[in-house]
């Protein structure tokens, strides 16, 4: 089965249901999505619906992995706040549907959101994972280096406490961070 379509999503109208389905699939997979595996159901569909108004009002931008019309896989950049961090964004919701995992294909996803950065002019992207998962491993090895960890800051339920990992990304000197110095500081 041959994986196509990964490209920027300017308006989402459309996959509501299918970027749902695909969170709650994730996450009952295990994922390190922002939820624990027993999660409700509809507190996953109703951020589902919020994470797509926020692309629809341009807080977000997103990109997804399509099989046909399938959809694989979505990452979304958001934007540093304020301009002393307007050159960064921060990768959010990289997922690829359970059944597609281990195919190279987060990888792909990693990499299309690093270049839709750069093309977006952002210099430096930022992330975080789950501890006790491969996902540190996994970003280490696509070339992020691991900024901090905090530890027990996640609880997915009363015995499982895990470390959040995060993680930074130079992309190089976009357009939001060709500044001249004008002298010093005050």
């Amino acid at each position: 089965m041959t994986v196509g379509g990964l490209a920027p999503v300017l308006d989402p109208t459309g996959l509501e249901a299918a970027f749902a389905d695909l969170w709650v699939g994730v996450t009952r997979a295990g994922g390190a999505v922002g939820f624990p595996p027993d999660a409700p159901e509809g507190e996953i569909r109703d951020l589902a619906g919020a994470t797509l108004a926020e692309v629809r009002a341009g807080r977000l931008h997103m990109l997804a992995l399509r099989d046909g019309a399938a959809l694989v896989g979505t990452a979304f950049l958001q934007p540093g706040a304020g301009p002393v961090v307007a050159h960064r964004a921060t990768v959010l919701r990289l997922m690829i549907h359970p059944d597609r995992q281990r195919q190279g294909l987060g990888g792909r996803l990693l990499a299309a959101a690093v270049g839709r950065a750069r093309e977006l002019g952002f210099g430096q992207l930022l992330l975080s994972a789950r501890g006790g998962t491969g996902l540190p491993g996994f970003y280490t090895g696509q070339g992020w280096t691991e900024v901090g960890r905090f530890p027990r800051a996640l609880r997915l339920g009363a015995d499982d406490v895990r470390d959040e990992h995060w993680f930074q990304l130079e992309i190089g000197p976009g357009p939001r961070n060709r500044r001249e110095s004008v002298g010093p500081a005050r």
